[in-house]
């Protein structure tokens, strides 16, 4: 395991609980969405992160992303945060998700928070969603790639 993870299991419960803090979305697929986005960009932490300059942590946040996701973060949900986990999310810096799975899921949510389209029932749509919004047109990454890494943790 890489990522800071100790159990494979640890990605579950992690997710769980930031569900359980920032919503589960209006579907009820928010953990799906934040496991099969660890699934897509690391293999959800079975693939070591070689490179220092791409993403960070189990969702492989960007730099700037990040930084537009803790500048825009709503006060209510910042409060959540404290209450829930007793982190100060203005003192996060981008190079603490790097070993922190949660401070990495919490940060994706609050990503796809942010976008007023549901997230989508079905992992085909999802696999859609994730790269027009999370992945972008301009990422490596393929709605194939996404189905195939999640097909195998299913």
């Amino acid at each position: 395991m890489a990522y800071g993870l100790t159990h494979k299991s640890d990605l579950q419960v992690v997710a769980m609980q930031v569900c359980d803090c920032l919503g589960h979305g209006a579907n009820g697929k928010a953990i799906d969405l934040l496991l099969e986005t660890a699934g897509a960009e690391t293999s959800r932490g079975l693939t070591r992160d070689l490179s220092m300059g791409a993403g960070m942590g189990i969702t492989q946040i960007d730099k700037l992303p990040f930084q537009d996701i803790k500048d825009r973060c709503r006060h209510a949900d910042k409060v959540s945060i404290y209450d829930y986990f007793d982190i100060d999310l203005d003192l996060v810096e981008w190079e603490h998700l790097r070993y922190n799975p949660l401070l990495c899921f919490i940060f994706t949510r609050l990503k796809y928070k942010k976008i007023p389209e549901a997230i989508p029932i079905k992992m085909e749509d999802r696999a859609k969603y994730w790269k027009q919004y999370y992945n972008t047109v301009e990422g490596k990454g393929t709605q194939e790639h996404y189905i195939y890494e999640n097909l195998r943790f299913a």
